[in-house]
């Protein structure tokens, strides 16, 4: 079913607790691993066509703290389209207006090869990359250089009408926004957590570990983790159906 995990802080911050239970979804989708982050303006993609918790490297990004960021994306795969194959394993990278987005996405969608994708031209043979090389088209030949509520409007749009070819929960991120938008027919839900001061203690859903936020975390550090299933003890909230959520510097900045 593919599971999908976000981050988008004021100020750069560690994944390693978040992507410490993500990893364990796996168990379910076995068929590769992702992360994407920003060093600064430029993405680094690390990913894997092997089940996670199987992968040394991704145990490293679980017990590393000094990988930082305020974006992160992550992806766990269970392979719907396309082999079992580096070039099919999320997120996807590309470079538009001197930006690096990255994407993941989780679901099946039909005809979408119909999609056009200008010269973004896949690598892979998922419907996840088409579709990512078709929404950067879009964005192009909008030429969405600065967004504006309009460009977010529109954007909600056109992931609506990707939609109708099938399930669609999808992230991505330009290094300055995270966008996340959950399927109009709950296909596999999605859920997001606001993380601020005062920090308390968390509880990881996924295997017996705890650890006290106000002891790790600077009281400046707020954000929000978006995730398919919630992975701690905190109050999580379900996405709505079609909501189409845009996240910078830790706050919300769109809704639809």
């Amino acid at each position: 079913m593919c599971e999908l995990l976000g981050m988008s802080f004021n100020q750069p911050v560690g994944v390693n607790l978040s992507f410490r239970s993500f990893r364990h979804r796996s168990d379910k989708n076995p068929h590769g691993w992702g992360i994407a982050y920003y060093p600064d303006e430029s993405a680094q993609v690390i990913k894997e066509p092997m089940k996670a918790k199987e992968s040394p490297l991704s145990k490293f990004f679980r017990d590393y703290p000094r990988i930082k960021s305020k974006i992160f994306i992550s992806h766990v795969r269970y392979a719907s389209a396309g082999e079992n194959a580096h070039k099919n394993t999320h997120p996807f990278q590309r470079e538009l207006f001197g930006k690096d987005f990255v994407f993941a996405h989780n679901g099946t969608l039909d005809y979408f090869w119909e999609l056009p994708t200008g010269h973004f031209t896949p690598v892979g043979e998922t419907d996840s990359e088409h579709v990512f090389c078709h929404i950067l088209n879009w964005l192009e030949e909008r030429r969405v250089r600065k967004w504006t509520e309009d460009d977010f409007d529109q954007l909600w749009e056109k992931l609506l009408a990707i939609n109708e070819l099938g399930t669609f929960n999808c992230m991505f991120s330009d290094g300055d926004y995270l966008f996340c938008y959950h399927d109009k027919n709950e296909y596999n839900d999605l859920h997001f957590v606001q993380r601020k001061a005062p920090f308390g203690v968390v509880r990881l859903k996924d295997e017996d570990f705890e650890i006290n936020l106000s002891h790790e975390k600077d009281p400046s550090q707020k954000g929000f983790i978006v995730a398919t299933r919630p992975l701690t003890s905190e109050a999580w909230k379900r996405f709505q159906p079609g909501e189409f959520v845009v996240f910078k510097d830790g706050e919300i900045v769109f809704s639809r």
